[in-house]
């Protein structure tokens, strides 16, 4: 037993070290930034990629609803932006509202997004949110970009759960840690979307992981560090790799289940096969905000949704950094 947990550990080496000492050591293409989520995680992607066009060239949303729904109101994000939406979802006035925070500098130019890709995913057995939310996604998306790449896919027999081939708890079980074994590779799916045909993953246990700082994260009701995924042909100078930044779901933090979501959630084999250097930051859980969700309804102030929300804006500082 403890033979196979020392072999664990040294396939998956993680260690800590600071930001600063991996800088030098990553080459990212920023033409080749995008970013995924889970539910909440999908609800941050959504805004960042709004938010920040010139960084994210693609997302991938999986469970979650589209931009502006809590409108800064837990109790609106309860009343419409979950299991039961009890009124037609003012899609509309949403567009409208983009537009317009994007002309008032609240939000990146929209004209930025209409070469972008889109991946979004709604179980069919998902009842914590509801199937119009997903919709409602995707009818933004198709006002900024064509409806050709936007991917809309509501026919997967999964629950609130991120689908994986073979790991998880059953697929028609919402139960932690919220991965579903499904025999649906929701990752290669959403990459290949974001970036095209790739190389499908070895079985080669990837070996890359780095826990590294996220100076100012606790400030911005995150944890202090994060994790780095590098393929090893992306530690080489003059290899441009691409970078994809993955949003946990609520419940999924590493403060809540260490690095399971990270480990069986489908991500790492698919980035060593094609050189993507994975972002794995992490919320820690609060009394504001005890099951570690993404903001996405205001409990880190009012501009929690624009350019200068304190998460996004950490985030997309930090990805500049690499």
């Amino acid at each position: 037993m403890f033979k196979c947990m020392f072999c664990l550990i040294c396939l998956l080496c993680v260690t800590t070290i600071s930001a600063q000492d991996q800088l030098g050591k990553v080459n990212v293409n920023p033409e080749k930034i995008t970013v995924s989520g889970m539910s909440a995680g999908a609800q941050m992607a959504h805004q960042l990629h709004m938010a920040y066009p010139e960084v994210f060239s693609g997302a991938g949303l999986l469970a979650g609803g589209p931009f502006g729904c809590a409108n800064g109101s837990l109790v609106t994000a309860m009343e419409r932006c979950m299991g039961s939406v009890k009124a037609e979802m003012p899609v509309p006035e949403f567009i409208k509202n983009i537009r317009k925070a994007s002309a008032d500098g609240k939000l990146g130019d929209t004209g930025l997004l209409a070469d972008d890709r889109v991946w979004i995913f709604h179980g069919a057995l998902d009842t914590i949110v509801a199937p119009e939310l997903g919709q409602a996604s995707a009818t933004i998306y198709t006002a900024f970009i064509q409806p050709e790449q936007v991917d809309y896919i509501d026919d997967v027999k999964a629950a609130h759960t991120f689908p994986t081939v073979d790991k998880g708890s059953d697929c028609d079980k919402t139960e932690a840690p919220f991965i579903g074994n499904c025999n649906y590779d929701a990752v290669g799916k959403l990459l290949q979307q974001l970036y095209g045909k790739l190389i499908p993953p070895t079985d080669i246990e990837p070996a890359n992981l780095i826990q590294v700082e996220l100076p100012g994260g606790t400030d911005a009701g995150l944890l202090n560090s994060a994790y780095l995924y590098m393929p090893q042909v992306c530690k080489a100078k003059g290899q441009a790799c691409k970078m994809h930044l993955v949003l946990h779901g609520c419940g999924q933090s590493s403060a809540q289940i260490d690095k399971v979501f990270i480990q069986q959630s489908g991500y790492l084999p698919w980035a060593e096969s094609n050189n993507i250097v994975l972002a794995f930051p992490q919320v820690t859980p609060a009394a504001v905000n005890p099951l570690a969700c993404w903001d996405w309804w205001g409990y880190t102030g009012v501009d929690y949704r624009w350019r200068n929300g304190l998460q996004m804006q950490l985030l997309v500082e930090w990805l500049q950094q690499l």
